[in-house]
């Protein structure tokens, strides 16, 4: 059984070297690692540093990250792709572990994902949330997780990730995939007894914007893969503002949420309140991503109409 590794790089000079000596470190031999890079940084030619290790850099057309993951997958001579993100480590027997599911029929496989740099405030708010959203026994609603896995040809029935819209989706296209894997029929099988660490958005300036990218996401969502009306996405928008709005003034709701992730915390209680600043903070990127969104698909969609 082979493994094809894909991993879509932008920009990642700070992250990439640590994922591919972890990649390196895999203790299985019928494997390839592919990076999709798109970068203005150093990224590539960090890259070419490991071509003697077997590492393939490919260029892709300026798509975007699933346009990027759709070369790669195309360009996989593996049975199976992994699809990675350039700040996510893989264990040295991850594979190995995979191969198992795969053999019993599995069409893809989620693992844990945990977060790595959990000095960091706004890490290890991350890191604690997510570790709040496996708290549940039921899994069914998880369609994605870094490290994320399944087969080639299975991905490629499933039409792929969403490309060809006015912009690239920045957010919420993985859980979209999942859901096409699911509907033709694949196989999830979940193990969490198989851990992924990746490094979270530390500062207040990553954390922004990969938060703000989220809401970007949902508004790209919505219209481009639900195809909803703006009317039905402007109300939801307004709707999920106010209840943010109303969870932060009444104080109970939010900080009921953050004392679940507190729990998970190595400090505690002691981070309740911080972790309450910070969920106003993404709460804000969010919804002022999701708005920006909304309203520049409305301008690019009128320019489309009016140029005919």
């Amino acid at each position: 059984m082979k493994f094809s590794i894909i991993i879509p790089t932008y920009n990642e000079e700070h992250d990439i070297v640590a994922t591919l000596e972890a990649l390196l470190r895999l203790d299985y031999q019928d494997k390839e690692i592919m990076v999709v890079d798109d970068s203005t940084d150093r990224t590539p030619d960090i890259v070419r540093g490991y071509a003697d290790h077997g590492v393939r850099l490919i260029h892709p057309g300026g798509g975007g990250r699933c346009e990027a993951r759709n070369l790669g997958i195309r360009e996989a001579t593996g049975e199976i792709v992994v699809i990675l993100n350039a700040d996510a480590h893989l264990p040295p027997d991850f594979l190995q572990r995979l191969v198992p599911h795969y053999e019993q029929g599995a069409g893809y496989v989620l693992v844990f994902s945990k977060v790595s740099n959990l000095d960091d405030l706004f890490a290890r708010y991350i890191g604690c949330f997510s570790d709040v959203s496996y708290e549940s026994p039921d899994y069914g609603w998880m369609n994605w997780t870094e490290g994320f896995s399944c087969r080639k040809d299975i991905a490629l029935k499933a039409g792929l990730f969403p490309t060809g819209f006015l912009m690239p989706i920045c957010a919420g296209e993985d859980g979209f995939f999942g859901e096409g894997l699911k509907k033709v029929g694949a196989r999830k099988v979940v193990d969490l007894s198989i851990v992924v660490d990746h490094v979270a958005p530390n500062s207040w300036r990553e954390f922004w914007h990969n938060r703000k990218g989220r809401g970007a996401g949902s508004a790209q969502v919505h219209r481009f893969l639900y195809k909803w009306p703006f009317s039905k996405i402007v109300i939801r928008n307004f709707l999920k503002t106010l209840r943010s709005v109303a969870y932060g003034m009444t104080l109970s709701p939010a900080l009921l949420l953050c004392s679940r992730a507190a729990r998970h915390s190595h400090r505690g209680n002691a981070d309740l309140l911080p972790f309450f600043g910070v969920w106003l903070f993404e709460r804000a990127a969010f919804h002022l991503g999701e708005w920006e969104a909304t309203f520049q698909i409305m301008q690019k969609e009128k320019a489309l109409i009016q140029k005919g």
